[in-house]
């Protein structure tokens, strides 16, 4: 078994302002993932996940829909993470 992962995330970047941008990244992430919620696993998502998120806007509230949508690691494919709700 690898101890990481390549995974595309596509990001749905939604601001207070009404502007509503999404994004694709493609990032390294380590594995095994943290089961689904706990403690590590938000602590997980927020390290790995979170910082490829946003698109330089920093005025107001900002929320994050982020979904796993090709992954080397079969499992992750199809998994989604909220941030700033």
């Amino acid at each position: 078994m690898t101890d990481t992962a390549v995974i595309k995330l596509r990001i749905e970047n939604r601001y207070e302002t009404g502007m509503e941008i999404e994004t694709t990244v493609t990032a390294t992430v380590p594995l095994p993932m943290p089961e689904t919620g706990t403690d590590d696993h938000d602590e997980w998502s927020y390290e790995h996940i979170h910082p490829h998120t946003g698109t330089g806007w920093t005025e107001g509230d900002a929320w994050y829909d982020v979904e796993v949508v090709e992954s080397t690691a079969p499992e992750l494919v199809g998994l989604t993470f909220e941030f700033g709700y």
